[in-house]
């Protein structure tokens, strides 16, 4: 009696911690889908395009006119009713796996693969069911072009998680700073950060595409270091500048007008 009584006991214990388990592998989020399907979104206000080289993703960001009419200084408060939609594309790739640029310098979508959505919109009210994981008013959900769930609200909670990054300040919306600052969103070759070019020497095959972002907090430009021959506006921080090296090897010495001190070098292999 005392063995089935301990055998009894032991398999409740099992099934409550299996269901602790579960939770604990499963944040909170919504039950039901208040975020919809979003029709006809290519035709939406484009945000910006971001090429993400760790996955090789073409990712564009669409904005309803709700969400496009933030403007910069105002990104901490998006109106309801704002919707973001986040189209993700497999790159187009050479059979070495690297991404094939198009004349710009820039990732191509594969058209052979199928993008996701994925959808964020503002209401009042919305974002409690996540609870400890709640992005203020925001709710997610991720789809495929044929209106399937590629994320449910069920499994929306990795979305919030995610955003919890952006923070606060930014009504926890990510990279909005290229729409406002001008940046391109190409893969970034160089930065210029705390009065400095970063890498100093950067070496690249003839043809190349090198994308310069400004991640300081004051403006700088990128200008040959013979006068006259070429030379960018001042780049305030968050602005990139792509040039286009294909006029064969060479080293090209550059400098910021503004600040002297920082100096670079583009070195230019000579083609295969």
């Amino acid at each position: 009696m005392k063995r089935a009584l301990f055998a009894g006991a032991s398999l409740l214990f099992a099934a409550i911690w299996l269901v602790c388990l579960g939770r604990a592998q499963s944040p909170p989020a919504p039950t039901t889908d208040r975020v919809g399907f979003p029709e006809e979104y290519q035709k939406l206000n484009v945000l910006y395009v971001f090429d993400r080289p760790d996955n090789k993703q073409v990712r564009t960001v669409y904005a309803n006119d709700l969400a496009f009419s933030i403007k910069n200084g105002q990104q901490f408060a998006y109106p309801y009713g704002s919707i973001l939609v986040m189209e993700t594309w497999a790159s187009l790739k050479d059979h070495e796996g690297n991404p094939v640029l198009d004349g710009n310098g820039r990732y191509q979508k594969d058209r052979a693969a199928t993008p996701t959505l994925f959808v964020m919109r503002k209401e009042r009210g919305f974002g409690e069911a996540y609870q400890q994981n709640r992005t203020g008013e925001w709710e997610y959900v991720a789809y495929r072009p044929d209106r399937s769930y590629q994320t449910t609200p069920q499994n929306s909670f990795s979305c919030a998680v995610c955003h919890l990054q952006a923070g606060q300040g930014k009504d926890w919306v990510f990279r909005a700073a290229l729409h406002f600052n001008g940046g391109s969103g190409a893969v970034a070759d160089a930065v210029m950060k705390n009065y400095k070019f970063v890498p100093g020497v950067l070496t690249v095959a003839s043809g190349s595409f090198v994308t310069f972002y400004n991640d300081d907090v004051v403006e700088h430009t990128i200008t040959d270091d013979t006068p006259g021959l070429w030379g960018s506006d001042r780049l305030r921080g968050g602005r990139s500048l792509t040039f286009h090296f294909g006029d064969g090897p060479g080293e090209f010495h550059f400098h910021c007008s503004i600040h002297p001190s920082m100096k670079g070098i583009v070195v230019v292999l000579p083609p295969r």
